[in-house]
């Protein structure tokens, strides 16, 4: 019955409630403003509430209500929140990472939920920001280099625009949860230049990632990489240091009417004389050549939306031979949730008919995952140096290598959009198997959501 009450005292507050659920991501990493009245204050509720059965016919319900807050203060400073929680029994997708991970997913550790920004418009060439939440780069369904599925964090960011130039700074702060005081907290800067002409946009992505505190030192955040301009590795060299996590990649996309190609490709590590030094049985596969790329279409015909997408990524990138300076934060990793050593093909279609809304999501993934001790790259949280085929001097390596694993997974969606909220259905099948092991789930949910509500993702 209390929970009965709550959703019926949801539905009363989301009257009013007009904004647009996405199908696909296409944002930098920018905070997006709604139209909002000079020195005016805009709340929309939020609501979720969910019924699942399993293929064991066991019941589980889920339930998430808060509140989003933005204002526009004399048209030169924005500032917003967002507060939500989640509770229920949760069914068997979340269990299964809750139980592994330690994490709810699009959640964290927790299962409160809170982010907020303070962005202020210093002239039309400079944008200061400051709040606790995530980020995205990319035009497709993942980012290979920075993605906004996992916990959020404190930054600041600066955004500098000349025209179809726009350069992001971006300084933040992650936690590993699992250590104690030495190497739990860390600090990431990272750039991004993007630059549009024509129908092509071209984007360079840097990031490095180092540790605050180690045994007897204490680092803190380096006033080095405080350092506005971009390419940090020469800022390393001339610290005499190359100890960080650094990253570096680049991002395109082709625009054609209602149509767009986009890709990405990214860049952990590259040891060259590592591999000519090789002997010739195993000239090629070093683990510090480490890299991954996405290719991907999506567009718009008439009421269908579609997207196609490949992400590949190979063995032990977004690691570090120092386990702490893996790219992650709170036990999820910044990129792409597989971690690494895969390759994945994803469909997304969607047609809206009025008010009727149908969605189909296919995913395929080859994965390679480690058996009981061992290392074969899929695992970031596991240091370079421990590489089961040859430790720090590892060759021979190649995508899908360890356990392979196929995962294939489907989700169908029904939904009509009422005047306050959607009401859904769905159907998620997911079988995951290898040689060594068979798991599959099966789910049927309905449920209701306002239209602000974005539907977190499973993997």
């Amino acid at each position: 019955m209390k929970k009965l009450i709550k959703v019926l005292f949801c539905l009363f507050l989301i009257k009013n409630t007009n904004s647009q659920e996405t199908i696909f991501k296409s944002q930098l990493i920018s905070v997006k403003h709604d139209s909002i009245k000079k020195n005016s204050i805009i709340y929309k509720p939020i609501l979720f509430t969910a019924i699942s059965l399993n293929k064991n016919y066991d019941k589980s319900d889920l339930y998430l209500v808060g509140i989003k807050v933005k204002s526009n203060i004399n048209n030169n400073l924005f500032v917003g929140a967002q507060f939500d929680h989640l509770v229920g029994d949760y069914n068997t997708k979340i269990i299964k990472y809750t139980d592994s991970l330690g994490f709810v997913p699009g959640f964290g550790t927790k299962t409160n939920r809170i982010q907020f920004y303070s962005q202020y418009l210093s002239n039309k060439f400079i944008t200061s920001e400051v709040g606790f939440g995530r980020h995205f780069i990319g035009e497709g369904y993942h980012s290979l280099l920075l993605s906004d599925l996992g916990e959020s964090y404190p930054y600041v960011k600066f955004i500098t625009e000349f025209g179809n130039l726009k350069y992001f700074n971006l300084y933040t702060t992650f936690i590993n949860p699992d250590m104690n005081d030495v190497g739990r907290k860390k600090h990431s800067t990272i750039h991004y230049l993007h630059y549009d002409f024509a129908n092509v946009s071209l984007g360079i992505f840097e990031s490095i990632l180092w540790q605050s505190k180690s045994e007897g030192v204490y680092k803190g955040f380096e006033l080095a990489y405080l350092n506005p301009v971009i390419f940090y590795r020469p800022v390393e060299f001339s610290k005499h240091s190359n100890k960080g996590n650094a990253l570096m990649g680049a991002t395109f996309s082709l625009n054609y009417g209602n149509f767009v190609f986009f890709s990405q490709f990214l860049l952990d590590d590259l040891n060259l004389s590592r591999q000519k030094d090789a002997d010739e049985s195993y000239a090629s596969g070093f683990f510090q050549n480490k890299f991954g790329y996405q290719l991907g279409f999506k567009g718009k015909i008439n009421s269908f939306d579609f997207l196609f997408e490949f992400n590949q990524v190979q063995p032990y990138t977004y690691a570090h031979k120092t386990v702490l300076q893996n790219y992650s934060h709170m036990n999820q990793a910044l990129a792409h949730p597989y971690g690494a050593n895969f390759k994945e093909f994803v469909n997304v279609f969607k047609y809206n008919n009025k008010k009727w809304n149908y969605k189909l999501t296919g995913k395929y993934v080859l994965i390679g995952l480690d058996s009981i001790d061992t290392h074969y790259g899929q695992n970031i949280f596991i240091s370079d140096f421990d590489a089961s085929t040859g430790g720090q001097y590892s060759y021979g390596n190649y995508n899908g290598q360890g356990v392979q694993t196929k995962v294939l997974s489907i989700e169908t969606e029904i939904a009509y959009k009422l005047e306050w909220f959607t009401v859904f259905g769905n159907m998620y099948f997911r079988l995951q198997s290898s040689d060594l092991f068979e798991e599959n789930i099966a789910l049927c949910t309905i449920g209701i959501r306002t239209f602000l509500f974005s539907k977190y993702k499973y993997y």
